[in-house]
């Protein structure tokens, strides 16, 4: 297998995963009705950081990427929507999520496509920051998907080694961050395992 037949087994099974990430968090909401430990912050950010990557892909033609970076911005913008539906304050959110996707025509405007391609990649802390605080400041996350989670850090490890492949900083930033960032919500969840259990169960 040759090189560029790596770089596509890998950006395909990255991409794979990354379409059906948010979707257990989608369920979970869907199901449950609870918000505790989810962050609208989180959601809007990565709907308007994920248009930053479509951007960014298109321009520095990562045509394989498109796909991914497509899902991403709705999947996240659904999440939004629906922790809005079920009662969340998501003012604050938006306007953050604006205000990053200023910044981000800004620095390209300024800087071009690299210099915001490397900031897009240590994004993953504004975005996924939120949730990594919203999570550790719950006494029980119930609203949380711990199957999300486990795939957003599968995804950062896929696309870090994409990153690797194609030789490109940004990217490797991305996936090197998203994966720590989803260890710290998973080690969160797994702490308060029993509280959440006793969270969801049903009254005597």
């Amino acid at each position: 297998m040759n090189q560029t037949q790596i770089e596509l087994v890998v950006v395909v099974a990255a991409s794979a995963v990354t379409f059906v990430q948010i979707v257990p968090q989608v369920l979970r909401l869907l199901r449950i009705r609870r918000i505790e430990g989810t962050s609208p912050a989180w959601a809007a950010i990565g709907t308007a950081i994920n248009v930053g990557w479509i951007a960014y892909v298109v321009a520095e033609q990562l045509w394989y990427t498109i796909p991914a970076v497509l899902a991403g911005a709705a999947s996240y913008g659904l999440v939004l929507f629906l922790l809005y539906r079920n009662g969340a304050d998501v003012r604050i959110g938006i306007l953050l999520g604006l205000a990053v996707g200023a910044a981000s025509v800004a620095i390209q405007l300024c800087a071009g496509w690299t210099v915001l391609g490397t900031v897009l990649g240590l994004s993953n802390g504004l975005y996924l920051g939120p949730s990594v605080f919203a999570v550790w400041r719950s006494h029980a996350p119930v609203g949380v998907s711990p199957l999300t989670w486990m795939l957003v850090a599968s995804e950062g490890i896929l696309w870090g080694f994409y990153g690797v492949l194609v030789a490109k900083g940004p990217i490797m930033v991305y996936g090197s961050t998203a994966a720590g960032l989803a260890a710290l919500v998973l080690l969160r969840l797994w702490i308060t395992r029993h509280r959440i259990r006793a969270a969801l169960a049903p009254p005597i």
